[in-house]
């Protein structure tokens, strides 16, 4: 995918997250099904993850390639970071604990969709001063996929917001 599609894919599926989470009454917002995470701890879960890589994409590319280096690999396409993705959850990929959420109130549903929506716009933004090739070129590391290129790291935020978007989909299924 180009900068362009990768925009519109980010900015797309995050707000049907968004516009989900809107969708829900305080009792499904906050309804657990065994270990499973709420919506709520979904939403919190995706802010979380996405400001990190906004801070990245805001560094200056020199600092990015002096601390992480430049990617020593083909490229990922979409599909193939997905199938990567999946293996390394299926095999039992969790998140690291400073990027599981406590437990998220009712009240702050809607600053964290605000957030999120804020935290796009930005990450969009700053995209705007890499090229396609530093996309390809910088790299910087994932806690369950290794290192990645900023593509790939986009790549991964595209799918990522979906997952957890089924995922407390399927949670309610439950109630």
């Amino acid at each position: 995918m180009y900068q362009d599609q990768i925009k519109t894919e980010l900015q797309d599926r995050h707000q049907a997250f968004i516009n989900f989470i809107n969708g829900l009454n305080e009792d499904t917002f906050n309804f657990k099904f065994q270990e499973k995470w709420t919506a709520g701890q979904q939403l919190a879960h995706i802010v979380m993850c996405i400001k990190p890589l906004v801070a990245v994409f805001g560094l200056d590319k020199l600092l990015i390639e002096q601390k992480f280096g430049k990617l020593d690999r083909e490229g990922l396409s979409y599909d193939q970071l997905l199938t990567y993705y999946l293996e390394k959850f299926t095999a039992g990929g969790k998140a690291p604990a400073n990027y599981v959420p406590d437990v998220i109130l009712f009240e702050r549903r809607e600053s964290l969709c605000q957030n999120l929506t804020e935290l796009i716009v930005d990450l969009c933004l700053k995209m705007d001063n890499y090229s396609e090739a530093d996309l390809d070129r910088y790299c910087i590391p994932h806690p369950l996929l290794g290192m990645l290129s900023l593509r790939e790291m986009l790549y991964n935020a595209i799918y990522h917001v979906e997952h957890h978007h089924k995922a407390a989909i399927q949670n309610l299924q439950y109630r």
